[in-house]
């Protein structure tokens, strides 16, 4: 068998002329035809991300911005899983902040605690106004915002409190 170089014009099948001119080339790619990239998002549909997605351009957004409240199970709160939590205590509590992000990124979260009985104690690394911890009513919800910097080595806490459930 041997090898060279055909040239042709025209390629012709059972069903169609193809003129070898018009054939495209690798170097078409981006200003002839746009090259597909099955990691680009599509612009004209609504987009699910899955993974961590960072922005460093900044982040606009125009209309509702929607969190899950994640009901916590135990008392220890992992802020790897949302930025909203929920949590209904009926007895002394102890909460832990578990997965912060890490130092030099601000990472904050809110707590809805429906408190029925019993007291709440804070991570020492929680810095409330005046270093005192709200007092807590019992049969109401209050709200927590916690903000940390430094890898969750300080929480700055701030409360709402006594919301009538």
């Amino acid at each position: 068998m041997a090898f060279g170089t055909v040239k042709v014009d025209t390629i012709t099948t059972s069903t169609q002329s193809v003129t070898v001119d018009n054939l495209l080339e690798s170097a078409d790619i981006g200003s002839t035809v746009q090259g597909y990239d099955a990691d680009t998002a599509k612009t004209d549909t609504a987009q699910t991300f899955t993974a961590l997605q960072t922005l460093n351009a900044g982040l606009a957004v125009d209309g509702p911005y929607k969190q899950v409240a994640e009901a916590v199970g135990s008392t220890a709160i992992d802020l790897s899983a949302g930025n909203y939590f929920t949590k209904t205590i009926s007895g002394n509590t102890t909460f832990t902040f578990t997965n912060p992000p890490s130092s030099g990124t601000v990472g904050s979260f809110t707590l809805e605690l429906t408190h029925s009985s019993g007291t709440v104690t804070w991570p020492s690394s929680v810095k409330f106004p005046a270093d005192t911890a709200p007092t807590l009513t019992t049969g109401k919800t209050h709200l927590f915002v916690f903000i940390t910097d430094d890898g969750g080595t300080r929480y700055r806490g701030a409360a709402l409190v006594d919301y009538v459930n």
